[in-house]
């Protein structure tokens, strides 16, 4: 029997599955509500490709986050594939507008890859980055394996 209640435990207090875009390529999210120190921290996994209609459903995502006053935000984009570097600009600035109203923002696990588009957009400089979401969070996942959903 599992115990109940375990204070080391690291499993995700809430998850939120998002698909932000069908086709050939396909992007979701998947957010995840983390508890440390008495704080909550948004974990927010980004995955596919990011194309115009996945990034308004991202910016749409982003505003009710911090509409509903979410606070500190942590997104991983280890699973991210691509991003329209056109697109890049709009993104960082949806980023900066949830950072202004909600709380922290840091970003994890982007690839030499998205870095050059990041760079390529002319937003590198703008964005506070980490190498992965462990860094910051400690492990994310649950030792049995087990996950919220």
């Amino acid at each position: 029997m599992k115990a109940a209640l375990r204070p080391e435990s690291t499993r995700a207090a809430l998850a939120v599955n998002v698909e932000l875009a069908h086709g050939a390529h396909g992007a979701s999210a998947r957010l995840e509500w983390h508890e440390r120190e008495g704080r909550r921290i948004g974990l927010l996994k980004l995955s596919g490709w990011i194309d115009r209609a996945a990034l308004l459903r991202l910016e749409g995502t982003l505003e009710n986050l911090a509409e509903r006053g979410a606070g500190d935000l942590v997104l991983d984009c280890s699973r991210l594939r691509h991003i329209d570097y056109r697109l890049v600009p709009a993104l960082v600035n949806a980023l900066t507008r949830y950072e202004n109203r909600a709380g922290g923002l840091a970003v994890c696990g982007l690839s030499v890859y998205l870095r050059d588009l990041f760079r390529l957009g002319g937003c590198e400089p703008r964005l506070r980055c980490w190498p992965a979401a462990s860094d910051l969070l400690g492990p994310t996942g649950d030792p049995d394996g087990e996950s919220a959903s």
